[in-house]
């Protein structure tokens, strides 16, 4: 844009500059060049200083004080070649200056070179904006991150003691977050955290404050420290009620369905809560038993909060412990295959035996697989234990079918990180070379959910399993993500329907029907069915009475060692149940 209030210097600036290549808008006083530079997206500027009404110096300082024309170049042009007259222009914001008479040939470069200085000004400061946004903002999220979390805590803190006021950490975990990303892949994954920081950035935007009294809690902010892990902190605190109505409120609002792409996913929070200065002064120590109250929560039943107390910090050295140990427990000889017997209760006589996974600790003693095993999923263990118990299950189904049990089925549960691991394929057929046992009786229980990521390519390992002439089931049927589209087309052999549908059978109509479809499911794709989690006659009866004849559960026997399996195998159940029944 070009203002001057002599019209021949205008003409022959727009005339010049046009001819230049460039597009002009032109105005003969400051009014005008206000309303034009208002109105229109202009680059830069050029500005007769000596103009009756608004002087250049006046448009200059409105200019710069649009929102606008903050960074716009300005060229101040002027008849007074003084000192004076020159220091007020860059006083008030211009640029640079051009005396008249002016150089015709000249100002085209000369306005050249501005736009371009300007242009590298911006793409400067882009960059550092850019960089501010990686150092203090997650790239997945959009919500601030470690960094810019930790650096306004710190700050808070600092009011917060001299104000003498409370402040609430709360740290959020997902539950069993990493299964999504093992079975439904990292890409998934990815959009469900995605999903969740929306959530929780609406949820505690739209939060107003609990307090009943005057002085309100304040979400300060949400941020994601890094994978399924989230921060939230309250300042402001007046009762431990504001945070635990927060808390509840994350809960609440995370715990709800979420619908990506053709899958309904179910998600939990944990969160682990720290008060300052209650529970610790400084950032670090603040955020650690956060950290340990939300593990608290996880082994307390997960999808809820706990506060930090100073004998929670016993328990999360004793996990901590308790992985180092697990880390040593197979070459220790720690681990121990027990074996859960799978029996037709029509014929009366066991079938089956699944292997499962026992810990006896020289540290910790006997460890609960429910404490064990999900230190294995977190830390990865679970792998290198899977291949343990498969050379071992595989080394006693051989002993057992040199002693004459050659129909007796052993299964063996694969992991999904096992699964989606390129070795498990060659190290199955050498330890069923190593082991020569029938590969028949030899099943791999794999989770349904962990076979729905990369349809295409888990058949074909699947096949590749078959190939081999090992059998495959699905495990916890009915809980995951499958369909029907799918799942008939994964070579597999056998169902097991989830001990979740069986615990209320013989009382519930809704899981009598659930039941009744897997089977007719199964029956329709030539499966076998087998009922896991049976532990009376009365389950026993309702799944008889739907043709399910092979049953696994407490009603038959808890897992036990190799040696009092074997004692079992000549057991008559058949006349066991018809008396329990009785």
């Amino acid at each position: 844009m070009v203002c001057d209030d002599d019209p021949t210097y205008l003409m022959l600036m727009r005339d010049t500059l046009e001819a230049e290549g460039f597009y002009v808008i032109d105005a003969c006083d400051g009014e005008r060049a206000i309303a034009a530079f208002i109105e229109h997206e202009i680059d830069i500027v050029l500005l007769d200083v000596e103009m009756p009404g608004l002087s250049g110096h006046k448009v200059c300082e409105r200019i710069r004080q649009h929102p606008k024309g903050k960074d716009i170049p300005i060229l101040m042009i002027t008849g007074a070649d003084d000192y004076q007259s020159i220091r007020r222009a860059y006083d008030i914001g211009a640029t640079d200056f051009l005396p008249k008479p002016i150089r015709w040939p000249m100002i085209g470069h000369r306005v050249r070179y501005m736009l371009r200085s300007q242009q590298a000004v911006n793409e400067l400061r882009h960059s550092k904006e850019h960089l501010h946004y990686l150092a203090y903002y997650d790239s997945l999220t959009g919500l601030p991150n470690r960094q810019s979390f930790y650096d306004k805590l710190h700050h808070l803190i600092e009011s917060a003691q001299t104000n003498k006021q409370r402040l609430g950490v709360l740290f959020i975990d997902l539950d069993q977050f990493k299964r999504i990303n093992d079975t439904l892949g990292h890409n998934f994954g990815d959009k469900v955290l995605k999903k969740v920081a929306k959530i929780l950035d609406q949820t505690l935007a739209s939060y107003h404050g609990v307090s009943p009294s005057s002085l309100k809690p304040q979400v300060s902010q949400v941020a994601r420290l890094g994978g399924d892990e989230f921060t939230v902190f309250l300042d402001n605190i007046d009762t431990l009620d504001d945070i635990n109505v927060v808390a509840q409120d994350i809960i609440d609002a995370v715990s709800k369905p979420l619908m990506i792409e053709q899958y309904e996913v179910l998600v939990t929070p944990s969160i682990g809560v720290s008060v300052f200065p209650d529970d610790a002064i400084s950032v670090t120590n603040l955020m650690k038993n956060a950290d340990v109250a939300m593990y608290h929560a996880k082994q307390e039943g997960r999808s809820c909060f706990k506060y930090y107390s100073s004998s929670l910090n016993h328990l999360a050295a004793e996990r901590l412990q308790m992985e180092q140990a697990l880390r040593k427990a197979v070459d220790n000889n720690e681990l121990e295959v027990f074996y859960q017997p799978q029996v037709c209760s029509k014929a009366g006589n066991i079938v089956g035996a699944e292997a499962l996974v026992r810990w006896r600790s020289e540290e910790f003693g006997y460890v609960s697989p429910a404490k064990f095993i999900p230190i294995a999923e977190e830390t990865g263990l679970i792998a290198a234990i899977g291949e343990w118990v498969l050379e071992n299950a595989c080394m006693q189904a051989s002993l057992w079918q040199k002693q004459g049990y050659h129909d007796l089925k052993v299964s063996v549960n694969v992991s999904s990180i096992q699964f989606r691991r390129g070795t498990l394929l060659s190290h199955l057929e050498k330890v069923l070379q190593h082991t020569q046992i029938n590969r028949k009786s030899l099943q791999l229980e794999l989770t349904e959910s962990a076979i729905m990521n990369d349809v295409k390519d888990n058949i074909s390992r699947l096949q590749q399993i078959k190939d081999l002439g090992v059998d495959i089931a699905i495990d916890d049927f009915g809980t995951g993500y499958s369909s029907l589209s799918y799942l008939k087309r994964f070579p597999i052999d056998t169902v097991k329907i989830d001990r979740s549908f069986i615990i209320d059978l013989a009382t519930s109509e809704d899981d009598k029907a659930i039941v009744q479809a897997i089977i007719a499911l199964a029956n329709a794709l030539n499966l076998d069915v087998i009922a896991e989690g049976v532990e009376n006659d009365a389950q026993l009866h309702v799944l008889e009475q739907h043709g399910v004849t092979m049953v696994q559960g407490f009603l038959f026997g808890a897992a036990v060692n190799a040696t009092e399996f074997e004692a079992l195998l000549s057991h008559d159940y058949c006349g066991w149940v018809t008396e329990g029944q009785a």
